[in-house]
C-alpha cells in the first residue's frame, strides 16, 4: 500500500460496512415477515391487487440495484471511495425511516404508496452503490496480514441482521398485544433498521480516504468509464463474480431467506399448524441460521490465512449441496432438530459467503475496482431474488414435494458457486 495507516483509519471503512451492510438482510427478513401488515395499511383493499403491489414494492428496491451500482459505482471510482460511501449510508438511513415514519393511505390517499415506492427505490439504488463499494473500501485500507480477518468480521454485520430482524420481531411481538405491533410495533422495528446505516454515516465522516485509489488519481490512472473499462478488459473476472454471487443469492433466497414467508403460508396449512406458531418458528431459524453464519464469517478469517479463498468457496458449497435436503425437511415438518441444523447451514453458509468481498476486490484494478465488484455483485441482486418465485412456482402439494423443490434449487444455487470458483484470472494485490 505504501502508507502506513492508523488502527482507527483502517477500521472506520471496516465496522462501517459491517454496520451498513447489515440492513439489506434486516429488510428480507422484516419486510417478508410485516407484508401482511403493510399491504392494507399503503395498498390496495383488494387481496390480490394488494399482495401484488406490496410484492412488487419490494422487488423495485432490488431491480433498481444495478443502475445503483452503476452510479455509484462511477461516482466511487472517479470521485473517491469516502465521499461515495458517506453519500450512500446517508441515503439508505433516510429511506429506512420515512418508510418507518410514512402515514398511512386513509390519511394522505394516494401520496402513501407512491411515497412508498419512493423510498424503496431510492434504498435499492443506494444500497446498489454499497453491496461493493463499501467492501472496496475497506479492503484497500485493511493491512495485508490482517485483510483475511477484517474482511470475515466485516461481511458478518449481513448475518447479524438475520438474526436481530428475527429476534426484533420475536420480541416485539410477543410483547405488543396484536392491535398495536400492526398499529405502531412494526413501525419500531422498521425505523431501528436505520440506526446501523446512522451510525455508519457518523464513522464514515471520521475516515480517510483509500490511499490505493489516491495514488492511481495522483498517477492520472483514472479512466473516464470505470464500468466500460471492466467490460472490455476484466471481463472474465466480472463472469466470476456473477457466477458466485449468484450462486450464494439463489441459494439464500431460494432457501432459508423466504421461510419467515413460505413456512406460515404455505408449508403450515399442510402441516396443521396455526400461522401465528409457524411465523414464530420460521423466525427461531433465522435466528438459528443467522448467529451460524457470524460464525462462519469470522471462522473463514481464519481458514483464508491458511487456504484460497476459491478452495473455501468449493469446499463449503459442496458441503451445503450435500446437507441442505436435510435441512429442508427437518424445517418443513417443524422438526424439533430443525433449529440445529439450520445453525450448520449457517456456518457453512457464512464460510461460503464471506471470502466474497476479499476475492473480488482483488479481481479488478484499483481504477475500475468499485463497478466491477458493484455491478457483478449487483446484477444477481435483481435477478437472484427469482429463487423465490422459482421454489413457489415448483411447491405443489404435500409438504415433501414443497421441501424438494426448495432442496433442487439450493443445490443448483451451491453447483454454481463451485463452478464459479474453479476458474483462476489475473489478481490485483
Amino acid at each position: 500500500m505504501g502508507v502506513r495507516l492508523t488502527t482507527k483509519q483502517y477500521l472506520v471503512p471496516v465496522i462501517s460496512t459491517m454496520l451498513i451492510w447489515g440492513l439489506e438482510y434486516y429488510d428480507i427478513i422484516i419486510y417478508s415477515s410485516l407484508a401482511y401488515i403493510i399491504q392494507p395499511l399503503f395498498f390496495s383493499s383488494s387481496p390480490v391487487l394488494g399482495l401484488l403491489e406490496v410484492w412488487f414494492a419490494f422487488a423495485l428496491s432490488y431491480l433498481v440495484r444495478p443502475i445503483g451500482a452503476v452510479l455509484f459505482g462511477h461516482l466511487g471510482d472517479k470521485r473517491g471511495r469516502r465521499y461515495t460511501t458517506i453519500l450512500d449510508a446517508g441515503l439508505i438511513g433516510l429511506a429506512a425511516i420515512v418508510i418507518g415514519l410514512l402515514p398511512p393511505y386513509s390519511s394522505i390517499g394516494l401520496a402513501a404508496p407512491l411515497a412508498f415506492y419512493a423510498m424503496r427505490l431510492l434504498q435499492g439504488l443506494s444500497l446498489g452503490g454499497e453491496a461493493g463499494g463499501g467492501a472496496t473500501w475497506a479492503m484497500e485500507m485493511a493491512p495485508a496480514r490482517l485483510k483475511p480477518i477484517l474482511n470475515g468480521i466485516m461481511y458478518s454485520g449481513l448475518s447479524w441482521a438475520v438474526f436481530l430482524s428475527s429476534f426484533m420481531v420475536l420480541a416485539i411481538k410477543g410483547i405488543l398485544p396484536s392491535s398495536a405491533f400492526e398499529a405502531w410495533g412494526w413501525r419500531v422495528i422498521y425505523i431501528f433498521g436505520a440506526v446501523p446505516a446512522l451510525i455508519a454515516l457518523i464513522i464514515r465522516l471520521s475516515g480517510v480516504e483509500s490511499p490505493e485509489w489516491l495514488e492511481a488519481k495522483r498517477v492520472g490512472k483514472l479512466p473516464k468509464l470505470p464500468l466500460a473499462s471492466v467490460m472490455r478488459r476484466h471481463w472474465r473476472a466480472l463472469l466470476i463474480v456473477i457466477l458466485i454471487n449468484l450462486g450464494l443469492t439463489m441459494y439464500y433466497y431460494g432457501g432459508t431467506g423466504f421461510w419467515s414467508y413460505a413456512i406460515p403460508k404455505l408449508i403450515a396449512p399442510h402441516a396443521g399448524v396455526s400461522p401465528s406458531r409457524a411465523l414464530d418458528f420460521a423466525l427461531t431459524l433465522s435466528m438459528y441460521g443467522g448467529l451460524g453464519a457470524v460464525v462462519g464469517e469470522v471462522l473463514s478469517g481464519f481458514i483464508l490465512n491458511k487456504i484460497s479463498p476459491r478452495s473455501l468457496f468449493i469446499l463449503s458449497s459442496i458441503a451445503l449441496m450435500a446437507i441442505s435436503p436435510l435441512g429442508v425437511n427437518l424445517s418443513f415438518s417443524f422438526n424439533s432438530m430443525a433449529p440445529f441444523m439450520t445453525l450448520i447451514i449457517g456456518i457453512l453458509f457464512g464460510l461460503a459467503a464471506a471470502p466474497q468481498t476479499l476475492y473480488f476486490t482483488s479481481l479488478f484494478p484499483v481504477e475500475a475496482r468499485w463497478s466491477g465488484v458493484s455491478f457483478g455483485w449487483n446484477i444477481n441482486a435483481a435477478i437472484g431474488p427469482l429463487s423465490t418465485l422459482m421454489v413457489l412456482m415448483l411447491m405443489r402439494g404435500s409438504i415433501s414435494a414443497a421441501a424438494f423443490a426448495s432442496s433442487i434449487v439450493m443445490i443448483i444455487s451451491a453447483a454454481l458457486v463451485v463452478i464459479g470458483a474453479i476458474p483462476s484470472v489475473k489478481r490485483y494485490g
